[in-house]
Order: structure tokens, then C-alpha cells, then sequence
């Protein structure tokens, strides 16, 4: 008797053994503690533990509730005042980004996560860019803590970035373009799975 033919799409997917965006954020968690920061290595940290309840508790996949409505140019003009008038390192400035970001985490997590979609073929040259910039860091933060500080020959991204957002207008630009980003994620995730 013939056995009846299987296709792949019969077996169940395989499924990684390590959360790769988890195993980042700890990996990022450990990088800031070696270096001596130990406020970011706290917030690495509770970020992969807020993911992992999350995925273990997700949201039920019926349930969708009715769209946030995001604030726009004015949210992005807000949090530029705040670097033009107070700069970094500053409480105000560090009030408002944790503000952004704790309500960008309650608006996306209130909704069930999308289902997994093909990865278009566009979309692994992302990757890679991606994947090169974070050996590029990590490389260059070894080579920085085994020289004992900063590396003119070979150094990291924020040494590069440093000292153009010592700036205060540059600080106001950047601030604005990151929540103009982040805002635009938020509205296409939204528009997805509201398709979907």
C-alpha cells in the first residue's frame, strides 16, 4: 500500500531554541555592565525580561481593540524642544525619552502580535547591513576594553557619534528624527494587522 505523500508545508516549522531578539538584549544587558554602565545594562535587562512575560503571556489573537490614535508633529516637535533647552543628561531629557518609549511599548502590546510573514528577498540585504554593523560594534568594543579606552584606529559607533550630539541643534534633530521613526513603525504595525 502507498504511503500517501508529505510536503513540507505537512510538518510543523522548526522553531529556534534561543529568542534571538532576547538573547540580544542579554548579550547588549552584559556588554553595558562590562563597560561600566550599569543603568543601561538595567534596562537591557528588563526589557528581554518584559519581552519574555510577553511571548509567554501573549495577547489573545481575537482580540483586537480599537486603534490608539498616535500623536504626530507634535510629539516629534515636544521631545526636539526639550534637547534645544535642556540638552543630555539632563532629568527633563531623560523624562521624556523614557515617556516615549514606555507609551510606545503600551500601545504596541495592547494589540496580539502579528503572524509571521515571508521575509521579502529586499529584505535580507537589510539584514545583512544590519548583521555587519553589530560585528563592527562588537569589534570594536573588544578591541576598545582591551586597549583600556577609546580607539582612534578602530572605534565604536557612539565614539563617533559623540561628539556631533554635543550640539544642541543636532541633539533636537536627532531626538526628532528617532520618535518620527519609531512613530512610523508603530502606524505600519497597526495598518498590518488591522489587513491581516
Amino acid at each position: 500500500m502507498a504511503t500517501p505523500e508529505r510536503h513540507a508545508a505537512d510538518y510543523p516549522a522548526p522553531r529556534l531554541a534561543v529568542d534571538l531578539p532576547i538573547a540580544a538584549l542579554l548579550i547588549a544587558s552584559l556588554a553595558h555592565w562590562i563597560r561600566g554602565a550599569p543603568a543601561d545594562g538595567v534596562i537591557f535587562f528588563a526589557a528581554a525580561i518584559l519581552l519574555l512575560f510577553t511571548e509567554r503571556h501573549p495577547a489573545p489573537a481575537d482580540v483586537l481593540l480599537p486603534a490608539t490614535r498616535l500623536p504626530g508633529a507634535s510629539l516629534i516637535a515636544a521631545a526636539a524642544l526639550v534637547a534645544l533647552v535642556f540638552g543630555r543628561q539632563t532629568v527633563p531629557m531623560f523624562l521624556t525619552v523614557a515617556a516615549i518609549g514606555i507609551g510606545a511599548l503600551v500601545v504596541e502590546w495592547r494589540d496580539p502580535s502579528l503572524a509571521p510573514q515571508p521575509v521579502p528577498r529586499r529584505g535580507w540585504l537589510w539584514v545583512a547591513l544590519a548583521i555587519s554593523w553589530c560585528l563592527w560594534e562588537l569589534i570594536s568594543f573588544i578591541y576598545e576594553q582591551a586597549a583600556g579606552g577609546l580607539s582612534l584606529t578602530h572605534p565604536t559607533m557612539s565614539d563617533l557619534v559623540d561628539p556631533m550630539l554635543d550640539n544642541r541643534v543636532v541633539q533636537a534633530l536627532a531626538l526628532g528624527v528617532w520618535v518620527a521613526a519609531g512613530l512610523a513603525m508603530l502606524r505600519a504595525a497597526a495598518a498590518a494587522r488591522r489587513a491581516a
